[in-house]
């Protein structure tokens, strides 16, 4: 099998069985377990955005008690990433606590707050570096989530393999299971800020080094229920020549400065929506190399644009044949010397060597035009500004209202000609062309709600709709069809905006179900279809798309909030951390003091057993005895006890109980974290192992 292609052909679905597999509905996984992992489980994590105080006037009262009043700024997500963690919008001023961290950054303002700069064209941006096997959110080099599975949606037969000889680490399939699918998930949404995705570019970083092996990357927008695969296309020995970020053979050349980049450009808009790669030179080990183009960000926009979110899955494929199959793709590979961590000085140039990185461009789902020069010039051209109805107005509109909706006195609206023709396009129609309305300078309007033509004329002048505040959804659906005879285009796209908002659902309005795999309770059809039907008579197609997709993500949106709001245990891994292999007991130097907590320190273990262990260097699988010399690690344990309920079916025992153990994997072993708050019980007389150090060392 060979997944990747070097045409531009491509196959639409996944091999991977998982990928390949419909969605029921709009809320089902598809099989994928949505996975939770608690926030801040690591010291090292940072939260980038949190509220903020802003302490105001101190009164003081007869009885001498003194009241404060306090403001808060709440930093409001514009998504969520994996469905837990809330993803914001890079103009989202950092905590201020942090921003001594940003001193020489660009990121930090002449105020003191910490900003995205202004030159990043991306809303919202993830990236992972399995260097430090961290990720980072909106540019920031201070880590937003510890650990490659923190960041995952799903994940399955993968680990962190790092190569001390080598200096490399990426994401590879689990040892020993090759016959089993390997894949990654990251699930993106923004459906809460009502904005649609208008670019996505990805690095999407592999490596593979046998013909055999191969890598799947797939995508689904959340309204859709499959998988598509995104084709890769292997460069061939002359397009690559024209990549400064591919590292020739001594046989190629590059050519001449001036024509290689306007190549390189012609050459990736020719593959736009495809992920490039290229043949390396093969070396002593590998004759079949295939790296995907460094740090360069694939054009996936075709795949989203117009949807709130959606879903990016790695499938690993390893090779068939050889020593070490499932070492022969690798993703997200990088150099242990390429730490992102701390370089803020750098900004989002640091994160340019991340294996994974996910930015997003986001657009309003109906966007306001600012207001027309030729309207401004209008209105200032002869100062003091002019006003509606005062004496320099030259142009006289009655409006026949049938339904009478102001009651008996509806006067005529004088306005100046030189505004209406510079903001509404019938009138500017009406006046350039020769009919009787034109040389008289009056018009009637015939069937149209007083009030509301009153409204359009006054915007025009004020550039706002007065007593904004107390106009209702039917105000507002009025209006939009008034603006839309009269042709007045900021505030026809305005009264998309608020109509929008009105209907607009509140998940947190919503009283959840107990299962949040019930069905949810759907918009009503008839108010959706009548406001579609009102739109369409007014000319208002994005207010349409808009109600489409409201429609189409509000179970997804209902079902996210319900996952939310369920207790965290349900979603939990039953698995030790990655940095615990043994009974916690037998590391009294790693337990943090204080009650008993559950496996992650968040309360959510019910036993009393299951003490908080404290976060420490990552013991990864290939330096941790297999199945078969598991008696190694503790003989005499019991398999009901913690060992065996977080390692599920590891159990304590050797099928095969002559095999010698393994040679020791090259590169030193992390030891185990110290609480310096704690003294550490020093082992009695005749307890230590074999090579002197104390029982439960890692």
């Amino acid at each position: 099998m060979q997944p990747t292609v070097d045409a531009t052909t491509a196959l639409e679905r996944p091999t991977a069985p998982l990928l390949r597999r419909e969605r029921d509905s709009a809320i089902d996984f598809g099989g994928l377990d949505p996975q939770y992992h608690p926030p801040m489980h690591y010291p090292t994590e940072v939260e980038l955005y949190e509220p903020t105080l802003d302490t105001g006037s101190i009164q003081r009262r007869s009885n001498e008690q003194e009241t404060a009043t306090v403001s808060a700024e709440v930093p409001l997500p514009c998504g969520h990433f994996n469905i837990w963690r809330p993803l914001h919008d890079r103009r989202v001023p950092v905590a201020a606590r942090l921003a001594r961290f940003f001193t020489g950054s660009a990121a930090l303002q002449s105020d003191g707050r910490v900003v995205a700069p202004a030159s990043s064209t991306w809303d919202s941006r993830i990236s992972y570096s399995s260097a430090d096997d961290e990720y980072f959110e909106n540019g920031h080099a201070l880590p937003l989530i510890k650990g490659w599975e923190h960041g995952m949606l799903a994940s399955r037969n993968i680990f962190r393999k790092i190569e001390h000889d080598w200096q490399m680490t990426y994401l590879a399939p689990s040892l020993g299971n090759a016959d089993q699918q390997s894949l990654a998930v990251w699930r993106f949404n923004y459906a809460e800020s009502r904005r649609a995705i208008e670019r996505f570019h990805a690095v999407l970083g592999f490596s593979l080094f046998a013909e055999t092996a191969g890598v799947e990357w797939c995508i689904r927008p959340l309204s859709k229920r499959c998988f598509r695969q995104i084709p890769i296309r292997i460069l061939t020995a002359e397009e690559t020549a024209y990549f400064p970020e591919i590292e020739l053979g001594h046989d190629q050349h590059r050519p001449a400065s001036g024509r290689s980049l306007d190549e390189r450009a012609r050459i990736i808009e020719q593959y736009r929506g495809q992920i490039l790669a290229y043949r390396a030179r093969g070396d002593d080990f590998n004759s079949y190399i295939v790296h995907s183009v460094p740090a360069l960000a694939a054009d996936l926009s075709a795949y989203v644009e117009g949807e709130y979110g959606f879903e990016l899955a790695v499938s690993f494929l390893p090779a068939t044949e050889g020593r070490d199959v499932w070492q022969k793709v690798q993703v997200a590979r990088q150099s242990l010397r390429q730490l992102i961590s701390g370089r803020l000085r750098e900004g989002e140039d640091a994160l340019a060597q991340c294996g994974l990185d996910f930015r997003i461009k986001l657009r309003n789902s109906i966007v306001v035009p600012p207001v027309a020069p030729a309207l401004i010039q209008a209105l200032t051209a002869q100062p003091p500004r002019l006003q509606m109805d005062d004496a320099r107005c030259d142009f006289t509109i009655h409006v026949r209202d049938p339904e009478n909706t102001v009651g008996s006195l509806q006067p005529p609206i004088r306005a100046h000609e030189s505004v209406l023709r510079a903001g509404s396009e019938y009138f500017a129609a009406l006046l350039e062309s020769e009919m009787a309305e034109a040389a008289s300078k009056h018009v009637e309007l015939d069937a149209m709600p007083y009030g509301a033509v009153r409204l359009a004329i006054c915007f025009l002048y004020a550039d706002e709709v007065p007593h904004v505040d107390a106009m209702d959804l039917s105000d507002w659906i009025t209006l939009l069809s008034a603006t839309s005879r009269l042709s007045i285009p900021r505030l026809h796209q305005l009264c998309q905006a608020r109509i929008l908002r009105e209907v607009a659902y509140d998940p947190l309005d919503i009283e959840h179900d107990p299962s949040y795999k019930d069905l949810v309770t759907y918009p009503d059809t008839e108010v959706a279809e009548s406001l579609q039907a009102v739109a369409d008579d007014s000319d208002a197609q994005d207010l349409v798309q808009a109600l489409d997709r409201l429609i189409a993500y509000y179970p997804i949106a209902v079902c996210e909030n319900r996952i939310r709001s369920r207790p965290a245990q349900e979603f939990s891994r039953s698995t030790a951390p990655p940095f615990f292999r043994d009974d916690p007991r037998d590391h009294p130097e790693a337990m943090l003091g204080g009650p008993p907590l559950g496996p992650f320190g968040h309360g959510i273990g019910d036993e009393a057993d299951e003490w908080a262990l404290m976060p420490g260097p990552v013991l990864h699988p290939e330096i941790i005895p297999d199945i078969r010399h598991a008696r190694h690690i503790r003989r005499e344990h019991p398999r009901n006890g913690f060992f065996a309920r977080h390692l599920g079916n590891w159990l304590p025992f050797a099928p095969n109980g002559d095999a010698d153990p393994p040679a020791p994997q090259p590169g030193p072993v992390p030891e185990a974290p110290r609480n310096t708050h704690r003294p550490v019980p020093q082992p009695e007389s005749g307890s230590e192992s074999d090579d002197g150090s104390a029982p439960g060392a890692a």
